[in-house]
């Protein structure tokens, strides 16, 4: 018996393993070589990872550089791709209560995985921001200096050797800083801030009127149509409440050079659906959101080799679940 239950183990791992494979799809292009003047080299690989069954995707950019003027190897990690919010439709047929899901809040993180050796030393975005379009520059000179402009610029402009930048739209939404972030971490979250409704707000998630509720994406106070037809119209809503977010951030690490060959960065994008209701009562509709329904995650682990400047992915996780299930 014992034989069997360890069969039927393996057989499940072998299908998770899987599905995970089949699922995720993955790429990593060649290293470019760069020599940027008599005392930097650009290394440039990019590798891409997706969850199909999620519609994430993970674009990442890793520039290494060499730098004789200084004591230690710069990496500087630009972590683009797609995030889809979750959205789901209401039934227009549902006549007293509806619903439906939408994307609140994105969540990006970079994390180094490996010994004491490599760490965080910058990031970017650095503070909290609210416009419409985020744009910065993230330039770096010799010695390892590290610059973090607005705006979008060049590479090998003024002081700077190499540039990476960000570029992305967040509206009605706003980026805020993990609180966790140290020198082993990174995060940032998207988070849906201040939603217009038709000329009223702004509206954010944990908005409430005493008598009709969260007002974000109702249609009317007192509407005569179905339930599953009184919320705000689709094409009013937030790109990123409906659609797709597309995130732009880097990170940027250090090693020292006599340290370990090879290190590991795990980076994460996740989404979190919120759970948007109206139902009507007595003389009039009542809207209610509810937070962190349901998060979908994808996670990507890396094998740095900080000599030969390459990535390998070694391994990929996909999931989405009910928190507080």
């Amino acid at each position: 018996m014992k034989k069997i239950v360890k069969s039927r183990e393996v057989t499940s791992i072998a299908l998770l393993l899987l599905s995970n494979t089949l699922d995720a799809a993955q790429h990593i292009t060649p290293v470019s070589e760069k020599k940027v003047d008599d005392k930097i080299t650009l290394y440039k690989t990019t590798a891409t990872s997706d969850s199909d069954k999620l519609k994430i995707s993970q674009i990442l950019t890793f520039n290494f550089i060499k730098d004789k003027s200084y004591d230690k190897d710069t990496l500087i990690l630009k972590a683009a791709g797609n995030i889809y919010s979750g959205y789901t439709k209401p039934n227009p047929k549902d006549t007293i209560s509806s619903q439906f899901y939408w994307g609140s809040k994105y969540n990006i993180s970079i994390n180094s995985d490996s010994n004491d050796s490599v760490n965080v030393v910058d990031y970017a975005p650095k503070n909290q921001n609210e416009e419409f379009q985020v744009q910065q520059t993230v330039g770096y000179s010799y010695g390892g200096d590290i610059n973090i402009s607005n705006g979008l610029s060049g590479g090998g402009n003024g002081s700077k050797s190499f540039s990476e930048t960000i570029n992305y739209k967040q509206e009605s939404y706003r980026t805020s800083l993990d609180k966790r972030t140290n020198f082993k971490k990174i995060g940032w979250d998207v988070e849906a801030h201040k939603i217009m409704n038709n000329g009223w707000g702004p509206y954010g998630r944990d908005s409430y009127h005493s008598t009709y509720g969260n007002e974000m994406f109702l249609g009317s106070r007192q509407s005569n149509l179905n339930a599953g037809q009184n919320f705000l119209e689709y094409h009013k809503m937030p790109v990123l409440s409906r659609g797709n977010f597309n995130p732009e951030f880097i990170g940027v690490l250090s090693r020292k050079q006599n340290a370990a060959k090879k290190s590991k960065i795990t980076v994460t994008y996740q989404s979190e659906m919120d759970r948007y209701t109206n139902f009507w009562i007595n003389f009039n509709w009542i809207g209610n959101n509810y937070k962190d329904h349901i998060r979908a995650t994808h996670t990507s682990i890396y094998e740095v080799d900080w000599e030969n400047h390459t990535v390998k992915l070694i391994d990929t996780q996909s999931k989405e679940k009910n928190p507080m299930s």
